[in-house]
């Protein structure tokens, strides 16, 4: 799998939390909008997205930010600039409806992507003060107490922990459209829902879930598939094909003057093929 040169991890990191740190702040005096497909967005998704673009990208480096405020202001050129070249991948608050409710059920997610490529990830949980983020082919986690932790307390995440997704206890993780469209038959462990997938990334990646199975945009989707990656997890589609971690591959761009930029099916995370194969059999 690649590694990027251009993937500063602390850098990344610090910036990660500082956005953190604004969102907080902002979370104290919210105003809300409504988006045209009905979904809510903030005045700190806007505030952090545009923060996180002003920090990450670098022209100098030809490397650009795809967000999901702003991938509709892009030309069609420079959105194929982007996905052929070096971008960052950014979601402000993924778990907006969470984010809005004062519940800590929200994140901020940074994907990085190289030569068209998904290879790096840092996620951040400002409520709950964890962090996941890749370096050099590895991935680190940890848990701060009161705060978000110090990059140096990050600590590599064992790849044998996915063993324990296995565990007839760990749930698989469903999206609000799966769970509102869909008919689940014949699974023999228990299924959640969620307004956010930072959290099931990160508890995926640490054992604690059995998988997920859900469409997703590519910001919701880019850091915890290069997260997962780097553990060992497989990655595909409900269709049985692994997914290929090339944006223009995995990801259907044409809507994106909407703001949208779906997977091309349903994607499915699981420590094997195995398991994600019988769990597309048994929702339909």
């Amino acid at each position: 799998m690649p590694n990027s040169s251009n993937w500063n991890a602390e850098f990344v990191y610090q910036t990660a939390c500082k956005l953190a740190e604004t969102a907080v702040t902002e979370q104290q005096k919210l105003t809300t909008e409504i988006k045209p497909d009905n979904s809510i967005v903030t005045q700190a998704d806007k505030l952090v997205e545009n923060m996180a673009i002003q920090a990450l990208s670098d022209a100098t480096k030809n490397i650009s930010v795809i967000g999901e405020e702003t991938i509709k202001e892009l030309s069609e050129n420079e959105l194929n600039d982007a996905l052929a070249g070096n971008c960052y991948i950014i979601d402000p608050i993924d778990g907006t409806v969470p984010y809005a409710s004062l519940i800590p059920l929200w994140g901020i997610s940074i994907g990085y992507a190289e030569n068209g490529e998904i290879c790096e990830g840092c996620i951040v949980l400002p409520g709950t003060f964890e962090a996941v983020i890749t370096k050099n082919g590895k991935t680190y986690y940890a848990k701060g107490k009161g705060q978000l932790p110090a990059f140096n307390e990050l600590t590599e995440v064992s790849p044998h922990l996915k063993d324990n997704c296995e565990h007839p206890s760990r749930v698989l993780v469903i999206n609000q459209l799966t769970a509102k469209t869909k008919t689940i038959t014949g699974l023999t462990r228990g299924v959640t829902t969620y307004y956010s997938i930072v959290f099931p990334f990160i508890y995926l990646t640490l054992g604690r879930m059995a998988g997920i199975y859900a469409s997703l945009h590519v910001w919701d989707a880019a850091a915890g598939m290069a997260i997962l990656r780097n553990l060992g997890f497989y990655a595909g589609f409900a269709d049985g094909q692994p997914a290929s971690y090339k944006l223009t591959e995995d990801f259907d761009f044409s809507q994106y003057k909407k703001g949208h930029a779906r997977s091309r099916e349903i994607m499915v995370y699981a420590n094997h093929k195995s398991f994600c194969d019988s769990w597309i059999e048994c929702i339909h």
